[in-house]
């Protein structure tokens, strides 16, 4: 039986533990409540800033579109990125080509009617954009090594024209412009001309690249005797030469990557045939793109082969940076065995002059006069210190610290 006083304090327990979970449950509640308000706050915060952001906004499409009976062109917006000046040359339908002429980024913009970022693809202070070919209504964007360009159905910007690597290009340009007898259309072959431009570039760059590196490798793989002056040439070689490979891998990766995205996009194909829509007004269909297909898959291969030919360089570079790298070690090895062998040479002398050294003493030992005596402690510390040696060296190969 239980009592009324153990009933009365387990009442007051359970009391005592519902008024400790209310009291939880009440702090968990306000909690929430500061999350909620603040929540709120924050929310009336970003909406009073898109508030007054659309406000100004508008403020400033008042301020920047035309009055509805104003005929005047278009204006484009100033800028410290419109404002920069362009070098291009241009060359035409007919093959002619004008005269270095500097433009504006927004005078650019509104002739060609592309964005302005589109133009940082063909502007030479952007030195790491990525390669692209980029498909627009009225113009292809072609960004690849060297080449920086504008192409139109009836004309053609070539930028940056004072680069040695471009000249050769202009007239390689004019040609193909003025060969009315092709049967592409005019943006068909200046495009073609450029892509075999920037593959014969890259072919070129190789053949000029692999000379000196096989010829290195060959004489990592050929030279056995560490610390000739070629040996040490041929290392101090190779580093900058496996730097500059992988580089120009990565910028042969990166062209390789934007003729792929072209193939993969039947619309940029597609959008790629401008005289087609100079003409007719209308677009081709989607199915429709065998040409520019064929084309691009041919310097894709073109373009594959050069990778390839880098992939298995490297492999070739790394394979022989392990072999030296083996060779290094094993070298090592042998020095610190001989180290090995010459400490414990050092040990045992050690320990056959401590005899010599009792008898080297100032003190009389009986043995002055002997003539044996001389003999005896000789022979014995020889002994003493081969025996010590062999000891040392065994006691190594027991515990296998020394092979």
């Amino acid at each position: 039986m239980v009592s009324r006083e153990e009933r009365d304090n387990i009442r007051l327990s359970k009391s005592m533990t519902t008024s400790v979970m209310i009291v939880r449950r009440w702090m968990r509640g306000r909690a929430r409540a500061m999350e909620a308000m603040n929540s709120i706050d924050q929310i009336r915060r970003s909406c009073a800033s898109t508030t007054s952001y659309v406000s100004d906004t508008r403020d400033a499409s008042k301020l920047a579109t035309p009055a509805a009976t104003d005929t005047s062109p278009l204006r484009v917006i100033s800028s410290p990125a419109a404002n920069v000046l362009l070098v291009a040359v241009e060359i035409d339908a007919n093959g002619n080509k004008s005269a270095p002429m500097a433009m504006q980024k927004s005078d650019m913009v509104s002739e060609l009617r592309l964005n302005l970022r589109d133009l940082r693809m063909v502007d030479p202070s952007f030195r790491y954009e990525s390669s692209a070919v980029l498909a627009r209504k009225t113009a292809v964007i072609v960004r690849l090594e060297h080449v920086r360009a504008v192409i139109q159905h009836n004309r053609v910007l070539l930028f940056d024209p004072a680069n040695p690597s471009v000249k050769p290009l202009v007239t390689t340009l004019m040609e193909r412009a003025a060969a009315k007898a092709h049967p592409l259309p005019f943006e068909f072959r200046v495009l073609e001309g450029m892509l075999v431009n920037v593959c014969s570039t890259l072919n070129r760059q190789l053949r000029t690249l692999m000379p000196a590196i096989e010829s290195t490798l060959d004489t990592l793989a050929s030279n056995t005797t560490f610390g000739s002056d070629n040996l040490q040439q041929a290392l101090d070689r190779l580093l900058p030469l496996e730097n500059s490979l992988n580089e120009f891998s990565v910028k042969v990766a990166q062209i390789r990557e934007s003729f792929n995205e072209v193939l993969m996009s039947d619309e940029d194909m597609c959008e790629m045939y401008l005289t087609t829509k100079a003409v007719t007004g209308h677009q081709r269909k989607l199915d429709q793109h065998e040409e520019l297909e064929m084309m691009f898959e041919t310097y894709l291969k073109q373009v594959d082969s050069i990778l390839n030919e880098l992939t298995s360089t490297l492999r070739a570079v790394k394979s022989t940076e392990h072999v030296t790298q083996i060779r290094l070690d094993a070298m090592r090895n042998k020095i610190l065995r001989l180290e090995v062998y010459l400490n414990l040479t050092a040990i045992s002398l050690s320990s056959g002059t401590l005899l010599v050294g009792l008898f080297g003493m100032n003190l009389l030992s009986g043995y002055e006069e002997d003539h044996v005596a001389f003999y005896t402690v000789a022979a014995a510390s020889i002994g003493v210190s081969m025996a010590v040696f062999r000891l040392v060296l065994s006691y190594l190969r027991l515990r296998r610290i020394f092979q």
